[in-house]
């Protein structure tokens, strides 16, 4: 089915049920990242710097604030990609779960 083929066919659809397709292809889209060697590559990026700056915030002097701060915000940034990619997966799956009650319903 080429993109003209897949767009007639969402133009016909109610806006909430274009929503909920979209959020699972974002989702499939996630999860095939995951498992791309780049994906793979980046969450392994990700949890290694959390795992390198927390080792580091346990060892600063405690009235270095700025670098305290330098370090929680590598934390901050790597929690929050991976929470970023999870939170797509988690949304597909609840839409999977929304189309499927529509689809029961008709």
């Amino acid at each position: 089915m080429n993109q003209a083929d897949l767009d007639s066919l969402l133009e016909g659809l109610d806006p909430v049920t274009r929503t909920l397709i979209a959020e699972v292809d974002l989702a499939n889209e996630a999860k095939e990242f995951f498992t791309s060697q780049i994906g793979r590559y980046v969450v392994g990026c990700a949890e290694q710097e959390i795992k390198d700056a927390s080792l580091e915030l346990a060892r600063v002097w405690p009235w270095r604030r700025r670098r305290i701060q330098e370090l929680q915000n590598r934390i901050w940034r790597a929690q929050a990609l991976l929470s970023w990619l999870s939170s797509l997966v988690v949304a597909g799956r609840s839409a999977e779960a929304s189309l499927a009650e529509v689809e029961h319903e008709r």
